[in-house]
């Protein structure tokens, strides 16, 4: 049986970095989101209106792939919190039925 070991520090400090990552992430996109979105038409004859609407239409599919991918980050940011927290509780548990 081989021996795992966990250093719950270093898995707090994960899960710090990347609830980190998460914030700075959503706080770039929520910035940038009304730029992206005031897209202005180059002219006025129907190929300008097309390409404004093309462009609208990827700003819009961009950012909501940007939102779901910071959701998971921070899914994954909890459970990295909770893995932590879990081989804890779990070391210690080990520890106490060896005392015994």
């Amino acid at each position: 049986m081989t021996a795992f070991f966990v250093d719950p520090v270093g898995v707090a400090a994960q899960s710090v970095a990347e609830a980190t990552g998460t914030a700075t992430t959503a706080g770039v996109i929520s910035g940038s989101a009304p730029a992206m979105t005031a897209v202005v038409p180059m002219g006025m004859e129907e190929v300008s209106a097309l390409l404004m609407g093309s462009i609208q239409a990827h700003n819009a599919q961009f950012l909501a792939e940007t939102g779901v991918s910071i959701a998971d980050r921070g899914m994954f940011a909890g459970n990295v919190g909770v893995s932590g927290v879990t081989y804890t509780a779990t070391e210690a548990f080990n520890q106490a039925s060896l005392l015994l």
